[in-house]
């Protein structure tokens, strides 16, 4: 009898351990899973078994890794393995809650936010669970109710010596390393360009080359957050003297723009209209022959004093808003694995309004000041005063749709107080996701029947940005305001990109492109591109007569060059242009200067 009480002791510990590995495993896989699909609408139809298998034994290295709780503790406190369980399950949800929306892996900095957590990004986030989300849920809540039932007895009744358990971390661990050598070897084989197998290694662990899900499906989670916490433990503060030369040659070689040949809107107001989640695919759509965006659309038709565009290429990163926000102000590209707000969101750069130092400038938006570190960012980019939620009293939270009426109504009051001329920045917040809640009373968007539900609500929420956006251009010509002041409508990045199973209209098929509209800025011309975000800052600079030897940004205006391309991340480009070697290069530019804080006063 105790030989077999023994026996079942023993299998408790292994089916236990065997069936927490299971579940962690298949956790991963779903986030994997789910972030492929998001970044590659067509994975599935392209997917071979050979990555399917190098999934799978991630998944297997990361458990041994994350169950060493379980096997290195005493017997009865093997419990407390459920601490690494739940925090893998809940890390899991929030990737899942999260790649809809911002199309990457959540940031480790990003958990740290609590303040984020409120308002329009909780509704979105809460808008964005489906019960497809319960594969990361059921299996933990199924584990732990074997584990009371059948398991927990066996495994506090079990006695193993701590050498025994020492031998079995260290068997673990040199499974672990075995595994990963053993894949980066895989890579080495399959990859004619790398030189070295010490060079893959590097390849393969020290860099994140495009996104946070990327390096994920690559290498794990293990090494995925054993990365990111080194990452910010070590952040680069100081750059070593040939990074810093590298930086100083690629801002020398840099286009100077001395000359004002281009200053076709100098010494006019200026507001940047920063229209949240605007895709160029809404210009000119139709339902039943009724415009959706009839306000949006006569403009971009207008190219007589306008400067339009539909095919400006989204670069922004985990940072979303707030990255094409930066870009637009600074000229500087978003980091690819953190968020410039909030990592480096105490660093003073230069910045348009900095540069047009002599206007009376204010930022404007429907956001709490700790969001995505607004404020703080508000006052880095040099506008003299802030508006937020806070400030602005009137926004409705029981509307979203009327947020942005709301917003551009505060900003029409604000405008006559200002001193000219005055830059205002302005960030919308109405066509945030989710796209969940139609307008009520039933609009004749909703009553077509097209498309799904989902582009209905987002197209509903299109059209009330473009009603307001028409009474606000009113206003400003009733305040005799609107002819000398250039209207910059610009989208913060694309949203709904995967037509097919959102159900959209396939009038853009990449879906990446942003709107970019320069109203009354003495130019007359449709840009065909592509061009990217980081383009806009240089070609307002032309356009303004502010250009600096100082400062330029990392862009190329529109005015002076053919651009006809884009480096989305720097290894993904579109189209072709003999500055892509450039465009690419200068994410790593920008990342060191962000990261160096490059244009912190030096004492």
């Amino acid at each position: 009898m105790k030989s077999l009480y023994r026996n079942k002791v023993k299998s408790s510990s292994l089916w236990f351990y065997l069936a927490a590995a299971v579940c962690i495993i298949v956790q991963l896989l779903s986030v994997e899973y789910h972030f492929n699909v998001i970044a590659d609408l067509h994975w599935l139809e392209h997917i071979d078994a050979t990555t399917i298998i190098k999934l799978i034994i991630n998944g297997i290295a990361d458990a041994l890794i994350l169950m060493l709780p379980f096997v290195a503790l005493k017997p009865q406190w093997r419990k407390w393995s459920w601490i690494v369980i739940w925090l893998i399950t809940l890390w899991s949800l929030a990737q899942l809650l999260y790649m809809p929306t911002y199309r990457d892996l959540m940031p480790f900095s990003s958990f740290l936010l609590v303040d984020n957590m409120g308002g329009t990004l909780a509704k979105s986030t809460i808008g964005s669970f489906t019960y497809g989300d319960l594969e990361v849920i059921l299996p933990p809540i199924l584990l732990y109710v074997a584990y009371r039932l059948w398991f927990k007895d066996g495994i506090e009744s079990e006695t193993i010596s701590c050498g025994r358990r020492l031998l079995l971390c260290m068997l673990s661990i040199v499974a672990f390393i075995g595994i990963r050598v053993g894949v980066s070897a895989w890579h080495y084989n399959d990859d004619d360009t790398i030189k070295s197998y010490s060079e893959q290694l590097i390849n393969d662990y020290c860099v994140m080359w495009t996104s946070q899900g990327d390096y994920l499906n690559l290498n794990g989670a293990v090494p995925y957050t054993t990365y990111c916490v080194l990452t910010s433990i070590f952040n680069k503060t100081t750059l070593t003297p040939e990074e810093k030369q590298e930086v100083v040659r690629f801002l020398n070689d840099q286009q100077q723009c001395g000359d004002n040949d281009y200053a076709t809107a100098r010494g006019k107001n200026v507001i940047l209209l920063v229209v949240e989640s605007l895709n160029s695919w809404v210009i000119d759509l139709r339902l039943n022959g009724q415009e959706v965006t009839p306000t949006l659309n006569a403009l971009y038709r207008d190219s007589v004093n306008n400067l339009v565009s539909t095919k400006m290429k989204s670069q922004v990163k985990n940072g979303r808003s707030s990255d094409g926000i930066f870009m637009y102000n600074t000229g500087l590209l978003p980091l690819t694995t953190q968020v410039v707000a909030n990592t480096f969101g105490d660093v003073p750069y230069p910045s348009l309004a900095k540069i047009l130092g002599s206007y009376d400038t204010f930022y404007a938006c429907c956001d709490e000041p700790n969001l995505w570190n607004v404020k703080q960012m508000s006052s880095n980019y040099g506008y003299k005063d802030f508006y937020g939620k806070q400030e602005i009293k009137e926004t409705l939270e029981a509307n979203e749709y009327l947020l942005d009426k709301t917003l551009l109504e505060k900003v029409t009051k604000l405008i006559p107080q200002r001193k000219q001329p005055f830059m205002a920045l302005i960030a919308t917040a109405g066509m945030h996701h989710p796209y969940n809640t139609p307008m009520e009373p039933m609009t004749w968007i909703q009553s077509s029947g097209l498309y799904t539900r989902e582009v209905r609500c987002y197209l509903e929420s299109a059209n009330a940005f473009d009603s307001a956006l028409a009474q606000f251009l009113q206003d400003l010509k009733a305040q005799d305001i609107y002819d000398n002041t250039m209207i910059v409508i610009l989208s913060d990045h694309n949203e709904m990109v995967d037509y097919s199973p959102k159900g959209r209209p396939s009038i853009d098929m990449e879906g990446d492109n942003c709107v970019f509209i320069a109203i009354n800025a003495g130019q007359d011309g449709r840009i065909n591109g592509p061009f990217g975000q980081i383009d806009v800052f240089p070609t307002l600079l032309d356009l303004l007569g502010a250009n600096s030897p100082k400062w330029n940004g990392l862009g190329y205006s529109l005015l002076r060059n053919d651009v006809h391309s884009a480096a989305l991340t720097p290894t993904s480009v579109v189209g072709g242009s003999s500055l892509l070697g450039r465009q690419q290069e200068a994410w790593r530019i920008s990342d060191l200067i962000i990261t160096s804080r490059w244009f912190e006063p030096k004492y």
